[in-house]
């Protein structure tokens, strides 16, 4: 690829590949050729990746004058006032709209668009409808289709329609305001190159050479963008992986990388970096087993560079993920820095009882999320709950009460037109005492005897929560199932996911206060405490276990990772009415991929107990766990780090793969495959990359673990027990330094 020198090149890297050293040596090697590197673009994701690579080329060039280096929006926003001099686009003033700025303007054209019923519901459940708003509107701006077109693309609710006008008002407002959002730098410049060619034309044809890093996650407002700096002269070269392609939801599309760019450019060489730097075979053979199942991919295998050190992968069979997060956590802790670990969420929902457990033990954590467990919006009822049971809430002024008292009114939301609601709440914010009782008394007899059960109660528990110390979680519990929480929650959103992550946070929270034991009177300040702790942490530079989810986590890299919910739930997580693109088997496939590839030394992957009874997804594997083939993967890894001539395998994964003959054939390496069969069994056929076969024998020894029962042990080292549990065909391997806890001998 570094001796690449002309014409349109497309580059395939495997995490971890290190493809930013070698772009940079590619720079060198154009720029020592005499390319002029005002005529060299190169294009980055974000500007944490630009800075990076900026620091990286600077290094291996220290005289050199360097090439420009943008990201596609700093590029965006470059044209855009272009365009202003030449009076292709109007000017704009004041800094990108914020987010609060876009939400309250959406806010109000939302309920100007809506009709009497849906326009009560838009001003009791704000958030509800603001944020997948905001998301069609940024949705339509990544690509080139009319929000019409969008909107019938999406699985939203026929209410939702509102936002195809609600995509005009907004820019009308927009124009009239002379404001952008920072999508606009890209979608204003790009839209005026559609409908005026002749501009568009000046803008291309500069470049000799223009790269383009991460090119998986281009979406089609960024590909248009690309194609009119090209303008038929110059090179292109694309570097990325469609195996990492994780932001659909933007309007990212594995076919950019994978079919897109021939077709688009024609001839085109394609170049591979296979070789992985970050991991050992374990993880290789792990990452490889899952995606090949992919079709709309390269066929590019990931192979583990000789000079990478091992990488352990553990399955752990888990009832109680997060106190299973918490053991691990502490374990890893006694051999490296906490900041070295990071746990990566499929969805925030299985974030917040590790959080909460973190905070419980005092465990340093780095969030990569705005907000803490215990600022989150769907706890906030019960803080309140916790200040009336402390005495404190007579300590607010009266506008403070009366802030409090709509939110206690409208949680959930009970269904009673919001100006009688904001009248109670200026009756109870006079109110510095006895605020059950009085709740009671201002209910209007003028509403159904239904809306006046809702609000009663709430009188009861808030009357409760003042006079009764009981166990804090008992409190929580009664509000939830007394004013049906729960339901409320559902009513309250139009993503499933948004639904889950409160309705899980929630959970966590009850079954945290559980286990803490606190009182109703005490717990107030008990939290309190928490919060300060974990302040402190941050203001003494403590950094911490980092707590991330697959999105935050792309182009990082920790030794030691712990991947929580690998059930039939959450892998592949395909929920209905979800505010995003359909998310397909092969995009949730990706994002496992991606997940694993973060870590280095150690993966530790929670699945739920095998077998357990229950109709719930959480408690059933992944169809991903058979398709990573997690025991063969290590079994296999383990004897090519230890260089051994002969590995024995189960039988349980199946016949092997045909890629597992290339890997290791491309990597020059020589193993002798057993498969280990019963000796019930007949001697059956070997497949084409099975040297030898031969059977198990067990040595008679009885033990008995605590969640897979019974079973007899067929072979034993000193770090290994493979034991055959009854009712199963197929022997398990058990790491003895782990398995030793739960087991016993018979």
């Amino acid at each position: 690829m570094v001796s690449h020198a002309h014409g349109h090149a497309r580059v395939v890297a495997v995490a971890g590949a290190g493809k930013t050293t070698t772009l940079t040596h590619f720079i060198a090697a154009r720029l020592a050729e005499g390319c002029d590197p005002r005529r060299l673009l190169v294009l980055m994701y974000n500007r944490s990746a630009r800075e990076d690579f900026q620091h990286k080329l600077r290094r291996l060039l220290p005289a050199q004058r360097l090439p420009d280096i943008r990201t596609f929006h700093s590029l965006g926003l470059k044209i855009y006032q272009r365009l202003i001099a030449d009076g292709v686009l109007p000017p704009f003033q004041g800094k990108p709209l914020s987010d609060g700025e876009a939400e309250s303007v959406v806010w109000r054209l939302l309920q100007q668009l809506a009709d009497d019923e849906t326009r009560q519901d838009i001003l009791s459940q704000r958030k509800k409808w603001v944020e997948p708003a905001l998301g069609f509107i940024d949705l339509v701006k990544s690509g080139l289709q009319s929000p019409q077109e969008v909107f019938d693309g999406l699985e939203l609710p026929s209410q939702c329609r509102i936002f195809v006008e609600l995509f005009d008002r907004f820019e009308d407002w927009r124009r009239h305001q002379r404001r952008i959002s920072y999508a606009d730098m890209l979608y204003d410049p790009v839209m005026a190159f559609v409908y005026q060619p002749e501009v568009a034309a000046r803008f291309g044809g500069h470049m000799q050479w223009i790269l383009v890093d991460e090119y998986q996650d281009i979406n089609a407002i960024q590909q248009r963008l690309l194609e009119v700096l090209y303008g038929g002269r110059g090179s292109l070269m694309v570097i990325g992986d469609p195996d990492q392609t994780i932001y659909e939801f933007r309007g990212s599309k594995p076919e950019f990388i994978v079919s897109g760019f021939r077709a688009a450019m024609g001839n085109i060489s394609t170049y591979q970096l296979p070789h992985t730097f970050r991991y050992g075979h374990s993880l290789s053979l792990l990452a490889n087993h899952l995606i090949t199942h992919n079709r709309e991919r390269d066929d590019v295998l990931c192979l583990s560079h000789p000079s990478t050190g091992a990488t352990r992968i553990r399955l752990h069979e888990a009832r109680h993920e997060a106190g299973l997060v918490l053991k691990l956590i502490t374990s890893e802790a006694e051999q490296r820095p906490l900041e070295e670990i990071a746990v990566i969420n499929r969805l925030w929902a299985l974030c917040a009882p590790v959080e909460l457990g973190l905070l419980q033990a005092g465990v340093p954590y780095q969030l990569n999320h705005s907000q803490s467990v215990l600022d989150r919006w769907e706890l906030q009822i019960f803080w309140l709950l916790f200040e009336i049971a402390a005495g404190r809430f007579s300590q607010r002024d009266e506008k403070q009460r009366l802030d409090a008292w709509l939110q206690i009114l409208t949680t959930p939301y009970p269904k009673i037109k919001r100006p009688l609601l904001e009248e109670i709440a200026r009756r109870m914010a006079t109110v510095e005492a006895g605020y059950g009782e009085a709740l009671s008394q201002a209910i209007p007899q003028e509403l159904s005897k239904w809306q006046q059960q809702q609000l009663q109660a709430r009188a009861e528990v808030i009357a409760d929560a003042e006079h009764i110390n009981q166990h804090a979680w008992r409190l929580v519990k009664n509000y939830i199932d007394q004013t049906e929480l729960e339901d409320g929650i559902a009513d309250s959103a139009f993503s499933a996911q948004q639904i889950e992550d409160r309705l899980q946070t929630i959970r966590a929270f009850v079954r945290f206060l559980r286990d803490s034991g606190q009182s109703s009177r005490e717990v107030w300040d008990y939290l309190q405490g928490l919060k300060a702790q974990r302040l402190q942490q941050t203001r003494d530079g403590q950094q911490g276990v980092q707590l991330t989810s697959i999105h935050k986590s792309k182009g990082l890299e920790w030794p030691v990772v712990i991947i929580p919910g690998l059930n039939a739930h959450y892998y592949p997580y395909t929920p209905e009415g979800e505010f995003t693109q359909p998310a397909s088997e092969e995009s949730e496939r990706r994002l496992l991929y991606v997940a694993m590839t973060r870590a280095r030394s150690q993966l530790h992957l929670i699945a739920p107990v095998g077998g357990q009874e229950g109709r719930q997804a959480q408690l059933w594997p992944s169809r991903f766990q058979q398709e990573m083939q997690w025991q063969r993967s290590a079994d296999i890894g383990r004897a090519l780090d230890q260089q051994e001539a002969e590995v024995e395998i189960s039988p349980l994964g199946g016949a092997l793969p045909a890629w597992l003959d290339d890997y290791l054939t491309r990597l020059q390496l020589t193993l002798k495959l057993v498969m280990a069969v019963p000796a019930s069994e007949p001697e059956r056929p070997a497949s084409d990359f099975i040297i030898d076969r031969k059977h198990q024998t067990e040595d008679g020894s009885r033990i008995r673990h605590e969640s897979l029962g019974e079973g007899c042990v067929v072979s034993e080292d000193e770090r290994y027990i493979k034991v055959r549990f009854d009712g199963e065909r197929s022997a398990r391997t058990l790491d003895k330094k782990t398995a030793i806890a739960f087991i016993r001998r018979l």
